[in-house]
């Protein structure tokens, strides 16, 4: 072996930092040496690693020239290209076998092919002195090893010895991490891997499971086989995998949750990593894209691109075989087709498709739904997408997410109430579970419903005292009192039955025909209204007329007698109340005591009066006082809320 003391310190010693990527580079040689099986076996108690396959093995010259010649290009040579068994083959750089120093001290080397074996023995002790020696560069003659012991007829056995890094991985780690590195084990391709006698295979990969929608690219027939190991799929869509150098097959998914990609050990599957020739290339090609959107935590995947490393073109692979020179423009290209034609229908298509199972998942609670079905078509948009990011949120049990999912809504309708739904549309993601703690109690709810209503209410009372003069208030009340009947009473809200006020209406228009005209210039309108619980008839008088208490019953007399017989013919038992509107105090409220009198003849037939100044009045003042007190009420909650968040702090700084 001849090198330089520094090649072997950057391409060796230095090259790998983990266990499995310097065993992948065994395994790749393995593949390239048409074996169809290899087996990994550790000794943790003696720190020993042993990897053995039945390839085609080496002869003597095979040894020196290629195993220990550093950079040898086997593809160069003549049918270099593909094995035996037509494999394209994976090695390029022939510097694989130095990766070995990195993790072990002593290499040991036995190999088998047409009846020759044999068997070395490298120390990197000994290499190291032997580079110094030599002032940096020479030659180095491993220590040959009597092979006697070589019971296999062909294939070659490396023994790894004196390890600089402790085998604390188990078994089902490596084959894990091992398993996500080859695209090639299996039957399908004659070519098994083995770890401490347990074959690797792709459901060794442990992330399938994981995957709630699936994207597949090249062979339709592959991603049917890729879609079939997702026991928890939902979606799977094939997108064209067609780029400007070549084909690009595989897979691109996203976890249903995106803390399912954060595996124990402090592995992260979030990224996705590029195949080529059925080995790794680059580990993860998301750090190349400019992706910062929500669903970029829930993406995983695995690409394969072998025209990015075909014989006729330069090697793009960097020294270590884990990354891609990224300034060649296929692998340009390849990122281009990803950024343009790929990310951007999978980010549409997960929202769609977020949105969509969080509705459903919303809706599965009965009330919930019923809810959701009361919404208007732009309402209900709005809420779909409520749901799709509660359904990004990672929650730790399905009672936090109920919760989660009760306070969004109480969040919903807080805001739809206030018109400003837009407002909560901008939260994000990672703000919703801080939003749905200010929404936490119905109470509150109710609180910004009312508030709405008696602005709405006030912007009436408003109107009206725009309309003060005697002519002009006549005009206003008769077109808003019957639609708001509140005004007459604030807890009067109409309780419509159409049919019953029409047939109501025809009856009291039959009494007003009949009656003088004397007495229809005396009356503005009567009306009939049914609101919650009660009957009412509303008798309005011009702003300038005069009537006794006695006129009064004499003429809603007729209508209340017509108004029972109805209800009576109807089976209805409701009481019925009788509101006069007037101008004026009646003519018989000259005295106190005359006043009384008349008040108290008129609650016997449950009718009273209200003057249109006092009714504005009223219910100005009735809501003010409501708006300025919840004020006043919020302010003060807010600031006890927030004292008592400082106040439970700084008892765990003092428990601290």
């Amino acid at each position: 072996m001849t090198l330089d003391l520094n090649v072997l310190n950057h391409l060796g010693i230095n090259l790998y930092s983990n266990i499995p990527a310097v065993l992948s580079e065994i395994v790749a040689n393995s593949y390239d040496a048409d074996a169809t099986e290899v087996h990994i076996s550790f000794d943790r108690q003696t720190g020993k690693v042993v990897i053995k396959d039945n390839g085609t093995g080496m002869n003597r010259d095979e040894v020196n020239g290629r195993f220990l010649a550093v950079g040898y290009r086997k593809r160069d040579q003549e049918g270099g290209a593909v094995t035996a068994r037509g494999r394209a083959v994976m090695g390029r750089k022939g510097i694989g076998k130095l990766s070995l120093f990195s993790i072990a001290r002593v290499v040991e080397v036995e190999t088998a092919k047409d009846g020759e074996k044999n068997a070395l023995v490298m120390r990197l002790e000994d290499v190291e002195k032997a580079m110094s020696a030599s002032g940096g560069t020479g030659d180095y003659r491993p220590e040959v090893k009597s092979p006697d012991a070589i019971d296999f007829a062909h294939g070659t056995c490396i023994t790894l010895t004196n390890l600089k890094k402790t085998l604390n991985n188990t078994s089902g780690a490596l084959r894990k991490r091992l398993a996500r590195r080859f695209s090639i084990l299996g039957a399908e391709n004659n070519f098994h891997l083995f770890i401490d006698g347990v074959e690797v295979t792709v459901a060794d990969r442990d992330y399938f499971h994981k995957i709630e929608y699936l994207w597949t690219f090249g062979s339709a027939e592959e991603g049917e086989k890729i879609a079939k190991q997702c026991s928890g799929l939902k979606r799977h869509e094939h997108l064209s995998g067609d780029t400007e150098h070549g084909v690009v097959s595989g897979w691109i998914g996203t976890a249903g949750n995106s803390k399912d990609l954060k595996e124990v050990g402090g592995e992260n599957l979030n990224q996705i990593t590029l195949m080529t020739r059925g080995k790794l290339a680059h580990e993860d090609l998301l750090e190349e894209l400019r992706e910062t959107s929500v669903y970029r935590s829930y993406i995983i995947g695995e690409l394969s691109a072998n025209f990015l490393d075909t014989d006729n073109q330069p090697d793009i692979a960097t020294s270590s075989r884990q990354r891609i020179i990224e300034d060649d423009p296929r692998y340009a290209a390849t990122i281009t087709w990803m950024q343009e034609r790929v990310l951007p229908v999978i980010r549409k298509r997960w929202k769609q498709l977020r949105n969509e199972d969080g509705t459903k998942a919303a809706t599965e609670e009965p009330l919930v739904a019923e809810w959701f079905e009361s919404l208007g078509p732009d309402t209900k948009r709005k809420a779909e997408r409520l749901f799709g990011k509660i359904n990004q949120v990672v929650v730790n049990s399905e009672p936090e997410r109920k919760n989660l999912l009760a306070h969004m809504i109480l969040a919903f309708e807080a805001m739809r109430y206030k018109d400003n739904l837009d407002a909560l549309e901008q939260v994000g993601v990672s703000d919703l579970n801080a939003v749905s703690k200010v929404f936490t109690d119905v109470d509150e709810l109710e609180s910004i419903l009312y508030h709405k209503i008696v602005t709405q209410r006030l912007k009436v009372i408003e109107k009206l005292h725009g309309h003060m003069n005697a002519d002009d208030l006549e005009k206003v009340l008769q077109k808003h009192l019957f639609d708001n009947m509140w005004l007459l009473d604030p807890s009067w809200e109409r309780a419509s039955e159409p049919k019953m006020e029409e047939r109501i209406d025809v009856a009291f228009k039959e009494i007003n025909d009949s009656l003088p005209d004397e007495v229809k210039a005396r009356r503005m309108d009567i009306r009939y209204r049914k609101v919650a619980g009660a009957h009412v008839i509303v008798e309005l008088k011009r702003y300038s007329v005069r009537v006794s208490g006695i006129e009064l019953i004499e003429q809603i007399t007729r209508y209340r007698d017509a108004l029972e017989a109805y209800l009576e013919q109807s089976g209805i038992k409701e009481p019925v109340e009788v509101v006069c509107v007037v101008g004026a105090d009646l003519k018989d409220w000259n005295t106190a005591t005359n006043k009384g009198r008349s008040i108290g003849m008129l609650r016997e037939q449950n009718t009273r009066v209200v003057k249109y100044d006092e009714l504005l009045n009223n219910a100005e003042s009735s809501y003010k006082e409501y708006l300025v007190g919840r004020q006043d009420v919020g302010r003060m909650r807010a600031i006890l809320d927030s004292l008592a968040e400082d106040a439970d702090a700084a008892a765990d700084a003092d428990e601290s």
